[in-house]
């Protein structure tokens, strides 16, 4: 009784449109071969497939013989109807030859993607602009193109009960923590999902904790995750997705940029600084505004505080009003920017920003100084485009503790949100590394605040020794 029934198989995909069944007859023996005319390359099917088997004398009696016989690349046995179906679903035509009760799988994928083309998510001035398409192989390529290491380690795994995503796990054997791999592998052979498409979720698996920080990479970059990799950290792939997962992420990652190791080094420390007062003025400036002119007004220059009561003479709402009215108009914007074509959507966020805050002045509505630290806001936010949605979040957490308490709601706020950051952990690591951590992790990088000589950056790891 054949393992493999040509009934089990084409009672589930005879309904599809792109399903074909081939038939190959020897001495009256019969080879049968299934596959998907969408996603197989039809050529290479009828060259080192069909062909060889149809100019065969006689049925191959022996495994043997169907090894010489087929001339495609890749081939294996197949040992049930479920794996079978398995296979052709994924592109690969499954051979079955009933005179010797024996069943094959050939690859033979073909499918449409795009080209690999210029990232738009993290733009390089100066280094490398290749970023990943939607296919895994061609991800992976661009990956070992730069890796010429056979310490390199690249896992498969297939995600989703129904879905059934292709994913890979990769790290460097020997660099990254073995409790760091061990713990990654396991919650991706446990993930119960229906179905995964796509990159997050496999972060929500990683980091399940509730926190607007992400607390696992994100690339579209090829060198930007090599360079992780060698780092000491692992990077997950899933088939259909042009992002590349790295853990672990930690916070002042963010303030780093790629073009930071292909420019000056002292210029690249300074735009360092510059990225990180952007995030401290975008997270506390509004609050900051709204506890002095609340309850402080005696802290404001006397000079400053006639000019701001002119400004907000007619203004029929409290400054905590007027302020996240401005937010609101900012959101607006901004999402409406970011929903629109590229053509025109940044015209409209920056157009419509400044005709609602002139149009809000001119209708009493706010005033001008609200105008200006909503501005302000607005321009620090996207300097660091991964803390948009943390940042607009706990600075108006921030603006309502401070209209409350006035200074002392925010300072607490300000603790809660240093908390926040000291409680997130990314796969088991502290997310404010390497601050209060250099001891415990004997951390030999310091590739943080200060960007250092390229030569001892990439002798360095970013944790060694865990304790």
């Amino acid at each position: 009784m054949m393992a493999v029934k040509e009934a089990e198989i084409t009672a589930k995909l005879s309904g599809c449109f792109d399903f074909a069944i081939r038939e190959i007859y020897i001495n009256k023996s019969r080879i049968i071969l299934f596959y998907l005319e969408t996603i197989c390359d039809s050529t290479y099917i009828s060259q080192y497939i069909i062909d060889p088997l149809a100019q065969l004398q006689q049925h191959p009696s022996t495994k043997e013989e169907i090894t010489t016989a087929i001339l495609a690349s890749k081939f294996d046995e197949v040992s049930n109807a479920k794996q079978a179906l398995e296979c052709i679903l994924s592109g690969s035509p499954v051979v079955i030859f009933e005179a010797i009760d024996y069943a094959i799988y050939c690859d033979a994928q073909k499918i449409e993607t795009r080209a690999i083309e210029k990232s738009q998510y993290e733009s390089s001035l100066v280094g490398s602009n290749e970023s990943f398409n939607e296919l895994l192989v061609n991800n992976i390529s661009l990956i070992r193109k730069r890796m010429a290491t056979e310490t390199l380690r690249v896992e498969g795994y297939v995600l989703g009960k129904q879905s059934k995503t292709q994913a890979v796990l990769l790290y460097v054997e020997g660099t990254a923590p073995d409790d760091l791999v061990e713990t990654v592998r396991k919650k991706l052979e446990t993930m119960d999902n229906e179905f995964v498409l796509d990159i997050h979720y496999v972060a929500e698996t990683l980091s399940p904790g509730r926190t607007l920080f992400d607390t696992t990479g994100f690339s579209d970059k090829p060198d930007s995750v090599v360079a992780k990799l060698f780092e000491g950290r692992i990077s997950v792939m899933v088939n259909g997705n042009p992002f590349a997962l790295t853990a672990p992420c930690f916070f002042f990652e963010n303030l780093q940029a790629q073009d930071d190791y292909s420019s000056n080094m002292l210029f690249a420390t300074l735009l360092r600084f510059v990225r990180l007062a952007s995030v401290i003025i975008s997270l506390l400036l509004p609050g900051f505004y709204v506890a002095l002119t609340t309850h402080h007004f005696s802290l404001i220059p006397s000079a400053f505080v006639f000019k701001l009561a002119v400004s907000r003479s007619g203004v029929p709402f409290p400054t905590v009003i007027e302020v996240i009215l401005m937010f609101l108009f900012f959101e607006l914007s901004r999402e409406a920017g970011r929903r629109l074509p590229s053509q025109i959507g940044q015209s409209l966020s920056i157009v419509g920003a400044l005709i609602l805050g002139d149009a809000a002045v001119g209708a009493g509505l706010t005033s001008q100084t609200t105008v200006v630290i909503t501005g302000v806001y607005a321009i620090t936010s996207f300097i660091n485009p991964r803390f948009t949605s943390a940042v607009s979040v706990w600075s108006i957490f921030s603006i309502i503790m401070s209209a409350f308490f006035g200074l002392h709601g925010f300072y607490l706020g300000f603790i809660l949100l240093v908390a926040h950051l000291a409680s997130l952990r990314s796969c088991d690591f502290p997310y404010l590394f390497p601050i209060g951590t250099e001891k415990s992790f004997r951390a030999a990088n310091k590739d943080v605040f200060v960007r250092g000589p390229l030569r001892k950056i990439s002798n360095s790891f970013v944790y060694r020794g865990r304790k």
